[in-house]
């Protein structure tokens, strides 16, 4: 057998799109199990000291939970629309791909700097290794297109 194999994006993308998904469900469940509500004021504040106009930010364990649930059925709702090939949603897979990679960044590097664990960072990885897969390639290719 002569050549490579090829990561086809275009034909992975709602693929990895749906398990980024699963991921982020997978990463509410680690934050709220491991209380990253408690946490948000202190980051938030950390955040606001150096870009003055993101504000400090607390959540209730119910209103934290919600909002998780809240994104996690975006996410997983909007997951059939690469399936059907929508160019727009293909746009949105991949901004939403990057926050989530920044997502899986900021806990992971948190955990770095704490040089222990913090709430969020094991799902983290998934995160950023996902998130990564769907958005880079587009980044990289010299067309600029997937």
């Amino acid at each position: 057998m002569t050549g490579t194999a090829r990561f086809d994006v275009r034909r992975s993308l709602p693929w990895l799109f749906l398990v980024l998904g699963l991921a982020q469900a997978g990463h509410s469940i680690e934050e709220v199990v491991t209380g990253f509500w408690r946490w948000m004021p202190i980051v938030s504040e950390v955040v606001h000291e150096r870009v003055s106009f993101i504000p400090v930010v607390g959540w209730s364990e119910q209103g934290f939970t919600v909002a998780n649930m809240i994104i996690i059925a975006l996410m997983l709702g909007f997951s059939p629309l690469p399936f059907i090939n929508y160019t727009w949603a293909w746009k949105i897979v991949t901004i939403v791909a990057a926050i989530e990679t920044v997502n899986g960044i900021n806990h992971v590097g948190a955990a770095i700097v704490r040089a222990n664990y913090f709430s969020g960072c094991i799902s983290g990885v998934a995160l950023i290794l996902i998130g990564s897969l769907i958005w880079a390639p587009k980044w990289f290719s010299r067309k600029g297109t997937i």
